[in-house]
């Protein structure tokens, strides 16, 4: 953890209509906003927070040679953010410099910087001598790129060889932690490794970190199907498939690089194995487990032990034990004899995980989700089989999974070649306002594909997906709404959250969160992190009309000063979620 200054960037009121009368906010078209329609093909896109209830979206971008990463700002209203170029900002903006690159090379990724903007990272073959490298770039919430960064992003690795897939996480203090797999001289294709880097808010690569990365595993053989969190003091932990024991198949490990630059040395050098079943484990995912301050994590895949893959998870904690109550090998969520595919988990702001997944049992691929406890045990409340988010007679791939915030999660998926999504309860009941298999977000005749997710505050969550209606890939979004939010008179509504200090406040003193109630209400006042988990309860019952003062002391549920990053304070009042603000812990 580090000290430093706890400050408020931005506050939105969220009002919101039931969500069986329309699926987002009057300004955002039916059938998606455009972020995207340049000619050329727009792909491979990835999504982040902007803090505000709105995202910001990178992607590949064709529509000229040499090829770019383009972003764009999407606001919680809907529009597209006019301070931002129409169709995308380039992220490389020298075009003397830069490079043109294989197809699938450069698939972005994206973290949310913390005050509006976002960082991405790619590889890309700019040094032929080199193979792929790894860059990054910083766009401001301006929609200009960070003019203290390289004109065409910073270098986060150039070792020799190829260096592909990033994933990134923020640091919590506006920089990022990077995490790749290497081919340095001397690796073959089946033999691929994983190396770490961090990059300051400046651009700079920490001085701190080796030059060209932080070794994470150089076990023999390929390493690959990266996944990755923070751990709420500035560094991360890293989860992949591993094939060092050639069992035959691959296995799931994960490892813990520290904010010095260092890997963890309470973990086993090359990686915590995580499961060793026979057979293949593979595409694994991984959120943050919440619990009691440790920041573990929980980590989900697809696994081959028993002849047909099936959906397992694991807890591992800070010290990297696997969690008590989870058996060794991973806890299977929903064993069906039939094949399950392409895990997707969120956080269930209490230590555990909603996780979806493509599941083949009724004939061809449906969506199905279940409910797994800090405590490594299923949710006797969800059925055994999970919740079916539907039944239609047809293909549903690629599920993405964002928070709802009060303990349940907002699924989409692509049906066919439309996209959809369902919303499924803490209870494990499917929301009544959604139709029974699903809203639809987009369902032209032309292809959608490839949905991403981010939440996006008061219960809803912002998806972007790839769309053909124009003849070739462009890049769209729409908003979702978690139902049980209402449309509520602006003269019975509670007051915006105000934080005292709004200041910088190096001494991290308790922050004094203020509103006022128009009258007698039942109140819910909570923080909570970006990823959707709770992260403290301030205020729970009945509270009399008038100025409301409550403070937060910095710290977790279990007591433990919080690390550094984004939390948002959230106001529920009779079940309605109607303010919050979002601030940033440095």
């Amino acid at each position: 953890m580090r000290a430093g200054s706890f400050y408020f960037l931005l506050a939105t009121t969220l009002v919101l209509a039931p969500a069986a009368q329309r699926p987002a906010f009057a300004s955002w078209p039916p059938l998606g906003r455009a972020l995207c329609t340049a000619s050329g093909l727009q792909g491979a896109q990835a999504i982040a927070t902007d803090g505000a209830g709105g995202a910001i979206v990178t992607w590949q971008d064709r529509r000229s040679l040499p090829f770019n990463i383009y972003t764009q700002h999407v606001q919680a209203s809907g529009q597209v953010d006019a301070a931002w170029p129409t169709d995308g900002r380039a992220l490389m903006t020298d075009p003397l410099m830069i490079p043109s690159v294989p197809e699938g090379e450069e698939s972005p990724e994206i973290v949310s910087d913390g005050a509006g903007g976002a960082i991405v990272t790619w590889a890309d073959g700019r040094i032929d001598l080199n193979g792929s490298d790894i860059f990054a770039q910083h766009v401001l919430a301006s929609g200009t790129v960070d003019g203290a960064w390289p004109s065409n992003g910073s270098v986060v690795c150039a070792a020799a060889g190829d260096q592909n897939d990033p994933v990134i996480v923020s640091d919590g203090a506006g920089g990022a932690i990077v995490i790749w797999v290497d081919g340095r001289p001397g690796a073959t294709v089946n033999d691929r490794d994983v190396y770490a880097q961090h990059l300051l808010a400046s651009g700079l690569v920490d001085p701190s970190w080796p030059a060209n990365g932080t070794p994470v595993c150089t076990e023999p053989k390929a390493q690959g199907s990266l996944a990755i969190i923070g751990d709420g003091g500035g560094g991360a932990i890293v989860t992949w498939s591993d094939s060092r024991s050639g069992n035959p198949g691959v296995d799931i490990y994960a490892q813990h690089v520290l904010s010095s630059g260092v890997v963890d040395p309470l973990w086993p050098a090359n990686g915590r194995a995580l499961c060793t079943a026979p057979g293949t484990q593979a595409v694994p995912r991984i959120i943050s487990d919440g619990g009691d301050g440790t920041h573990g994590a929980i980590v989900t895949w697809h696994d081959l032990r028993d002849g047909i893959n099936q959906i397992y998870a694991q807890r591992i904690l800070a010290s990297s034990a696997i969690a008590s109550g989870w058996p060794d090998n991973g806890r299977a969520l929903a064993p069906s004899g039939f094949d399950e595919v392409d895990a997707a988990p969120v956080s269930d702001g209490a230590g555990g995980a909603i996780v979806a997944w493509s599941d083949a049992r009724n004939g061809f691929l449906n969506v199905r989700a279940q409910h797994v406890l800090p405590s490594g045990v299923v949710d006797a409340a969800w059925p055994d089989t999970g919740t079916m988010l539907s039944i239609a007679a047809t293909g549903e791939n690629f599920p993405a999974i964002a928070s709802d915030g009060v303990g349940g999660a907002i699924v989409t998926w692509q049906a066919s070649f439309d996209i959809f999504a369902q919303h499924v309860l803490g209870s494990g009941a499917l929301d009544s306002a959604y139709p029974a298999n699903g809203r639809p977000l987009c369902d032209l005749p032309s292809l959608q594909h490839s949905p991403a997710i981010v939440a996006a505050g008061a219960g809803g969550a912002i998806v972007t997906w790839m769309d053909r209606r124009d003849g070739v890939d462009d890049i769209y979004a729409l908003q979702v709404l978690a139902a049980g939010t209402t449309d509520v008179d602006p003269g019975t509504r509670p007051s915006e959250i105000s934080f005292s200090p709004a200041s910088p406040n190096p001494a991290r003193v308790p922050i004094t969160l203020r509103f006022a109630l128009p009258r007698e209400e039942r109140v819910r006042l909570a923080i909570y992190d970006v990823s959707g988990r709770r992260v403290r309860e301030l205020a729970s019952g009945a509270r009399p009309a008038g100025e409301q003062a409550i403070a937060w002391d910095l710290r977790d549920g279990a007591g433990n000063s919080v690390g550094a990053g984004l939390y948002f304070a959230r106001l529920e009042v009779e079940g309605r979620t109607l303010t919050q603000k979002l601030a940033t812990v440095k």
